[in-house]
């Protein structure tokens, strides 16, 4: 009996480490990753036109999209029945799902894996056009539905774009297929309900939450983090969770209370979005000219190098919380000169990217339109989980043996 009990306990700590509540997608960084000053430039462009949502010409709301040596995060993904497999970037700056279409002869697309709607028996016919406009260039095509699957997930029936004409190289080079939008509904071209949304309101996961963790450790790393859909794990995260509301359901855009450079105060109060889809850190001109001062950049955006650790710390003071990003994160050095991973923005708000994103692990409460942010525990991982799962099997085993 004494054993039987022993066995049973060990089996339901198993089970509470094996969440099966928790679909976990493994993200990846593109081996051609390479910040430099001009790519900083070109992404900074990039933004500043993701983020002026206008309407194109013929009525249609238009998201600017481009890429930048591949500083996105990918995972896979499946449409169709059987599945097709595409790379897609994660964004939670825009709201929309996309692929490049088999009717789509354009380079960038015929470069990339296509989907075959005549392959998919569970393909349904949608033909709402849509055209996304983007930095030199647009991707345009027409809206289809199909099963999408992800992280193991039963497919859910999701509108999602074909990209049938793509003008421009700005995906000619990326290491995605396509782009899984995980803003809010307001912000989706043609209204389309936006997958995780799907998600949840099929039941597919159990809550409205969902959490990166991205790694910025390196830049050929395979393994980038990880998406979890459902939820969040405690493992990746250490100390508390410092939540904040969104103030505009579109982005996943909030208030900070303030943001100080060292002890300068940069802002009170000014709003932020947390961006996946961004590498940088992008600043209101007013705001980033004042930084852009501290370290005396010229016209060119360089600044005199010193020892990097010297440079001051940036704080980003959100809910009574400072969190805050080392020079070591902001700062790129390149010979006798730096130049800053914070760059100026038209917007009224800043962008957090994976220089912000990348130290704290970030939870997105779709259900009570929060975030949370926490600091990544450098030794948590779904790694570490399955290497105390291996321990205690042996345990178990041991025990059995002996006795």
């Amino acid at each position: 009996m004494a054993h039987f009990q022993f066995l049973v306990g060990i089996l339901i700590l198993l089970s509470a480490l094996a969440d099966g509540s928790l679909h976990r997608i493994p993200l990846h960084r593109s081996p051609n990753f390479k910040r430099t000053r001009e790519a900083i430039v070109a992404e900074q462009l990039y933004v500043d036109h993701k983020y002026n949502l206008n309407t194109t010409a013929n009525g249609f709301p238009m998201e600017q999209l481009s890429n930048f040596n591949n500083f996105q995060y990918y995972g896979n993904i499946s449409i169709g029945t059987p599945g097709q497999v595409f790379s897609v970037q994660f964004d939670t700056g825009s709201a929309n799902l996309w692929v490049p279409s088999a009717q789509c002869s354009s380079p960038a697309c015929v470069q990339h894996k296509l989907y075959y709607s005549n392959m998919s028996s569970t393909f349904q016919s949608n033909g709402s056009v849509f055209d996304i406009t983007y930095l030199e260039g647009t991707v345009a095509g027409f809206m289809s539905q199909d099963l999408v699957s992800v992280a193991g997930l039963r497919g859910v029936l999701q509108t999602f774009g074909e990209v049938t004409t793509e003008t421009g190289t700005n995906f000619l080079n990326s290491s995605f297929d396509g782009i899984l939008g995980m803003a809010f509904p307001p912000l989706a071209v043609n209204l389309v309900t936006p997958f995780f949304q799907n998600l949840y309101h099929h039941k597919l996961v159990q809550q409205p939450v969902f959490s990166f963790l991205l790694r910025n450790n390196g830049t050929t790393a395979s393994y980038g983090g990880e998406l979890i859909l459902g939820g969040s794990d405690p493992a990746l995260y250490r100390g508390q969770l410092t939540y904040v509301t969104v103030s505009n359901p579109e982005y996943w855009q909030f208030v900070t209370d303030s943001i100080q450079m060292g002890n300068t105060v940069i802002s009170r109060g000014s709003a932020a979005i947390a961006d996946t889809g961004t590498s940088l850190l992008l600043a209101p001109l007013a705001q980033y000219t004042q930084i852009a001062g501290i370290f005396k950049v010229n016209s060119l955006g360089y600044f005199r190098c010193r020892k990097i650790s010297s440079w001051p710390t940036l704080n980003f003071r959100i809910s009574g919380v400072s969190f805050k990003v080392p020079p070591q994160n902001y700062i790129l050095q390149e010979g006798a000169y730096c130049t800053l991973a914070i760059v100026s923005s038209n917007q009224e708000f800043w962008i957090l990217g994976d220089v912000f994103l990348g130290l704290y692990y970030t939870i997105f409460d779709v259900g009570n339109q929060r975030l949370g942010f926490a600091n990544v525990n450098s030794t948590g991982s779904t790694l570490g989980q399955m290497g105390v799962f291996t321990m205690l099997l042996s345990f178990i085993l041991l025990k059995l043996w002996v006795h």
